[in-house]
C-alpha cells in the first residue's frame, strides 16, 4: 500500500474512488461477516464521529455469493488522514486529498462557466453484467440494513441517484432522494414537489402516465457530489459533470425505459414512479439528527421492473443524522458553492460561502470582500437586506435558514471563527435582519415541529461585522492569537523548532 498518491483527476468510478482511499491509508476491507440488522450501520455511525477509514463490508449475513451486494459506509464522511480532513470530498472532485474548503468551492464553481460536456452513449459495459427482471426481483430478500433502530423501514436507497426526465425529453435530472423498500417489486420514496423530481414528477401527473425512472447506485463520485447540488431548474447534470472532470460521462440506456445511466455504476433498479399508487414511508433518521418514531406520510411508490449490476457489486450507504455525514460533506457542500455563483452573479462583494458540518445544513457563513463592500458605499441594513433577497429569493436559498454574515478576517470554514464572529460582532436584534417572504424546506424540525407548524417560518440574515468594516479600510483591533500576537520572526521560530519542544509534528 503507497500512501499519500496525489490522483490529478476525480476517479473514474467507484471502485478506482476506492482504490486511490486505499492508497492513502484512508479505506478499511471488513471480510468478518456484519449483521445487516443495525450492526452494520452502527459502525458507519462510530465511523463519522471518529473521522475514521471508510468501511467497505465485503461479508454481510444474507448476502448470497458475489451477487447483491457488499456495501460502502461513510463514502464521503471526513478523515483523519493528517492534513486530509476533507479528502473524500477532494477526491471526488479530481482535487489533491489536501485541498482546502475554499479549493474545493472554486472547484465546483469553475466548471459553471465552462461548456458542458454532454454524456456518451455507449452500446456496452460492466452495469449489464448481470440482469434480473419483473417477478425475479424480490428486493425484500437483500441484506439491506436497517440503518436506525427507529427507523420506519430498510431504506435502501440514502446515497444513490434517481434519474428522471421530463415528458418532452428536454431535462433530465439526476438527484438524491430517500427511498425504502416496500415489497418484492417496490420501493417508496420521498418526492418533494418544490424540489426538481418533483416538478418533473408533476408535469408527468399533468399528461396522467408513470414516471420513467432510474436509481444507480455507486456511480462516478463526481456524479453523486452533483446529484446534491441545486443547479438552476432545466440544467442537466450530466453536462455540467463533464465540465467538471473534463471529459463526457459514458452512459447507457436503460433495460425498460429511454433513460440512461452511467455505464460504470454498481447496481441499477429501473421501472417507474407512480402517480397514483402511494404508500406510507418513514420515519428515517434525517440530516438534521433527529427523527421522530412512528411519524410516517403518503409518498409514491416506485416500481422496479429490472436490476442491472456489476461483478460482486458495491453499494454506498449514507446514515444520516449527528454531522457529519454525506447529507452535510456533499449536500452542504455543494449548496453553498452554488450560493457563492449566485451572489457573485448578482454582483455582490461575496468571496467564499460554506455550511459548516456542525450545523446540518443550516447555518451558512457568507465571506465579503470588505475592499469590495467599501466601494460600494452602503451600510449594515442596506447591505444585509439586500443579500437577504438574493439568496433566500434563489433556488438554493429554499433550503437555508439561517445565514452569517463575516468579513473577510473571519475563515467561514472554520466554526471556532464563525462562533467567536457571532459572540463579538452580531448584536441581538440591532445586527440581525428577518425575512418571512420565503418558504423553508418542510424537513427543518422547528418548521414541521415548531410553536407555529406550517407557517412561513422567518430566515434570518445575522450579520457578524460591526459598522466599522463597512467603511474603514483598515480594522481599529488587533487579534489575540499566534498569527496575531507575536512578530513573524518568532512565529517562524516556534513553528521550525515545534517538534524540538517534544510536539507531534502539524
Amino acid at each position: 500500500m503507497t500512501a499519500h498518491q496525489d490522483h490529478s483527476e476525480a476517479a473514474a468510478d467507484l471502485r478506482q474512488f476506492l482504490k486511490e482511499l486505499d492508497d492513502e491509508n484512508d479505506l478499511l476491507v471488513i471480510k468478518d461477516e456484519v449483521d445487516p440488522e443495525m450492526e452494520l450501520a452502527a459502525i458507519t455511525r462510530r465511523v463519522y464521529e471518529t473521522e475514521e477509514k471508510a468501511p467497505l463490508f465485503e461479508s454481510i449475513t444474507g448476502r448470497k455469493g458475489n451477487g447483491l451486494f457488499r456495501v460502502l459506509g461513510a463514502p464521503v464522511g471526513l478523515s483523519r488522514v493528517p492534513g486530509q480532513r476533507l479528502g473524500r470530498i477532494a477526491k471526488s472532485l479530481g482535487l489533491p486529498s489536501s485541498a482546502t474548503g475554499k479549493q474545493i468551492i472554486e472547484r465546483i464553481n469553475e466548471a459553471k462557466g465552462l461548456q458542458p460536456l454532454p454524456p456518451n452513449e455507449v452500446e456496452f459495459g460492466p452495469i449489464k453484467d448481470y440482469k434480473i427482471f419483473g417477478d425475479e426481483i424480490d428486493l425484500t430478500s437483500l441484506p439491506t440494513p436497517l440503518l436506525h433502530q427507529h427507523d420506519g423501514g430498510k431504506f435502501i436507497e440514502t446515497f444513490g441517484m434517481h434519474i428522471v426526465q421530463k415528458p418532452d425529453g428536454t431535462w433530465t435530472n439526476w438527484s438524491i432522494t430517500r427511498a425504502m423498500i416496500h415489497g418484492k417489486r417496490t420501493l417508496v420514496g420521498l418526492i418533494i414537489p418544490k424540489q426538481d423530481i418533483g416538478v418533473i414528477f408533476e408535469e408527468w401527473k399533468a399528461i396522467g402516465q408513470d414516471m420513467p425512472w432510474a436509481l444507480c447506485f455507486g456511480v462516478p463520485p463526481a456524479a453523486i457530489m452533483v446529484g446534491g447540488m441545486p443547479l438552476p431548474k432545466g440544467e442537466d447534470e450530466a453536462g455540467y459533470i463533464g465540465a467538471l472532470i473534463g471529459k463526457p460521462l459514458d452512459v447507457i440506456k436503460c433495460e425498460t425505459n429511454d433513460l440512461r445511466v452511467p455505464v460504470n455504476a454498481e447496481i441499477v433498479m429501473e421501472g417507474f414512479a407512480s402517480i397514483s399508487e402511494t404508500a406510507l414511508e418513514g420515519p428515517m433518521m434525517e440530516y438534521h439528527g433527529l427523527v421522530y418514531p412512528g411519524r410516517t406520510q403518503k409518498c409514491p411508490i416506485f416500481k422496479v421492473n429490472a436490476i442491472t449490476y456489476r461483478e460482486d457489486p458495491i453499494l454506498p450507504i449514507c446514515i444520516t443524522g449527528r454531522a457529519s455525514e454525506e447529507s452535510h460533506t456533499v449536500w452542504g457542500v455543494m449548496v453553498a458553492a452554488e450560493v457563492l455563483s449566485i451572489c457573485q452573479s448578482a454582483g455582490l462583494p461575496v468571496q467564499m460561502v460554506w455550511s459548516p458540518f456542525e450545523s446540518h445544513v443550516h447555518w451558512f457563513a457568507i465571506q465579503v470582500d470588505r475592499k469590495r463592500l467599501r466601494e460600494l458605499n452602503t451600510n449594515m441594513d442596506e447591505f444585509s437586506t439586500k443579500l437577504g433577497h438574493v439568496v433566500f429569493g434563489s433556488k438554493p436559498g429554499w433550503y437555508i435558514p439561517k445565514v452569517f454574515l463575516v468579513g473577510d478576517d473571519i475563515d467561514p470554514t472554520d466554526l471556532r471563527d464563525l462562533i467567536w464572529a457571532e459572540a463579538t460582532r452580531c448584536e441581538p436584534g440591532t445586527s440581525e435582519f428577518l425575512f418571512d417572504e420565503y418558504g423553508n424546506i418542510p424537513l427543518i424540525p422547528y418548521v414541521a415541529h415548531g410553536k407555529k407548524p406550517g407557517r412561513n417560518n422567518n430566515k434570518v440574515i445575522k450579520c457578524c461585522m460591526l459598522p466599522c468594516e463597512f467603511v474603514d479600510e483598515e480594522l481599529p483591533w488587533k487579534v489575540g492569537s499566534f498569527k496575531g500576537s507575536y512578530p513573524v520572526d518568532v512565529q517562524k521560530k516556534v513553528e521550525t523548532g515545534w517538534t524540538k519542544y517534544g510536539f507531534d509534528a502539524l
